[in-house]
């Protein structure tokens, strides 16, 4: 019986392996935070994110990741902060730990109500490898027989975005673009059993909201790059009506395809708020490695504060 827990503990092995390190999502406005610092909070909504994503559902052990974030602009400062809090985990493989992000915002850049964000952000997370349970082939792998281990990596983040407009519904469509690089301060995690190195992440995204009447049309792209060879490019098409419901599609060049879809309800504890609830359900096409289905679920509180 071949089992996933063969690749996730050769990451941790002596071996030279690279891999993705850190935790996709969709290509959503509303989780660019996570990649990007400069993100943050970059309107006058504060921002409450809770976010869960399970991938490839049939096989045991399989990826999956939760986090709930917090957004706040502070709009007299130029400046916007944010926390998060996540847990990830494939096979033996786990971590925990949380994430500070800080934005800074030049205003009026190219023209009126335009802004570039340059954003930093650090992270603080406690690996664990726990082969205890897990079923192999080979049963005699010393790394496997290993006992549980814990390691504790910090790291930085930095990007910048920007944004032709921050308010929506304001009729004027908006261009937002955006870059970072995460694990800045490369190192190698060192358990009793073997290291890995953390490898830098690149991140890219553009985008555009078009906007009629009570609806707006987002394309975008994201493209996220692992040194020295991962690559993966997005592609996606977003539909939203004021205060109704959003829906989209995504496309990834590693043959991902990914429906999505969410209601809002406004008006939520305050005349200026509103919560925003979704899910989205993908699957692998590709003719090589056909993983099982996955999904994500997304619900978020927006509070005006101007």
């Amino acid at each position: 019986m071949k089992n996933l827990i063969i690749a996730a503990a050769l990451l941790i092995g002596s071996l030279p392996i690279v891999a993705q390190q850190i935790p996709m999502t969709s290509p959503l406005q509303e989780l660019q935070h996570i990649w990007n610092p400069a993100f943050t909070a970059p309107s006058t909504n504060l921002e409450l994110t809770g976010f869960y994503r399970k991938q490839w559902i049939g096989f045991d052990n399989a990826p999956n990741t939760a986090l709930v974030s917090l957004q706040y602009p502070f709009l007299d400062l130029n400046m916007s902060g944010g926390l998060m809090i996540m847990r990830d985990q494939t096979g033996p493989i786990s971590k925990m730990g949380l994430q500070l992000n800080y934005s800074y915002m030049l205003k009026e850049v190219f023209k009126d109500d335009d802004h570039l964000a340059l954003g930093i952000n650090g992270y603080f997370y406690q690996y664990r490898f726990n082969p205890n349970g897990e079923v192999v082939n080979e049963m005699d792998d010393p790394l496997l027989s290993a006992a549980t281990q814990t390691k504790f990596n910090p790291s930085v983040g930095f990007g910048f975005a920007y944004f032709s407009n921050t308010e929506e519904w304001s009729r004027d469509d908006i261009f937002y673009i955006g870059a970072s690089t995460l694990q800045l301060l490369p190192s190698e995690l060192l358990l009793e059993s073997g290291s890995a190195p953390r490898e830098r992440h690149y991140f890219f995204n553009i985008g555009n909201k078009f906007f009629n009447y009570d609806y707006y049309l987002e394309p975008s792209v994201q493209v996220n790059y692992v040194n020295p060879e991962i690559i993966n490019i997005l592609l996606g098409i977003k539909y939203e009506m004021e205060e109704t419901f959003w829906a989209g599609i995504n496309y990834s060049s590693n043959n991902d395809f990914n429906f999505y879809g969410g209601v809002i309800l406004d008006d939520v504890g305050s005349r200026y708020s509103s919560l925003r609830i979704g899910v989205l359900a993908g699957f692998n096409a590709g003719p090589v490695f056909n993983a099982g289905p996955g999904f994500e679920f997304y619900i978020g509180y927006r509070f005006d504060t101007d």
